[in-house]
């Protein structure tokens, strides 16, 4: 992980993408980040993008230990390995198919190109005020999208936690 803005550096991209891949499907589609909503299930084409867990990336979580020279002083401080767990819902008109048009571009966009590129973080952190000194753009790894199957009891355990929030596709 670059500094301290990675994560939302990550979501981030990862909206604009989704937005950008649902719009040449439905156009004025939206993309919200948060948790599913009842709410945005009744307000057009929308997807809500959740970041709903974060993990420690067992392959690569000691590849970068703390050095200490041999005073005790921290010369190297190390970077954390994370895995980002993302639900995607997607939103919109039934008898359009809106939502499943929607979710096949996005799949469509994910599948073909699965590394969050340099040029694409670096497009989306400019002139941004929250993001801007983000630097995962100059991290040696790139961010790898990777779909996760959840099995249907999986799947069930982790809607459970949105009290009253309708199943979405």
């Amino acid at each position: 992980m670059s500094n301290h803005l990675a994560i939302a550096t990550v979501t981030a991209v990862l909206q604009k993408i989704v937005e950008t891949a649902a719009r040449s499907e439905v156009p004025g589609a939206e993309v919200r980040i948060g948790r599913p909503d009842t709410a945005v299930a009744n307000q057009g084409a929308r997807i809500t993008l959740y970041l709903y867990q974060v993990a420690p990336n067992a392959a690569l979580r000691n590849n970068d230990l703390p050095v200490y020279d041999s005073t005790g002083k921290l010369t190297s401080r190390p970077q954390a390995a994370l895995e980002l767990y993302y639900l995607l819902s997607f939103y919109g008109e039934d008898s359009d198919l809106a939502s499943e048009r929607m979710m096949g571009a996005v799949i469509r966009d994910l599948h073909a190109r699965p590394l969050l590129s340099r040029e694409i973080i670096e497009r989306r952190i400019t002139n941004d005020f929250i993001l801007g000194a983000s630097d995962l753009h100059q991290e040696v790894e790139l961010v790898r999208l990777t779909p996760l199957f959840l099995s249907l009891d999986e799947a069930s355990k982790l809607w459970s936690v949105f009290f009253q929030t309708p199943h979405a596709r």
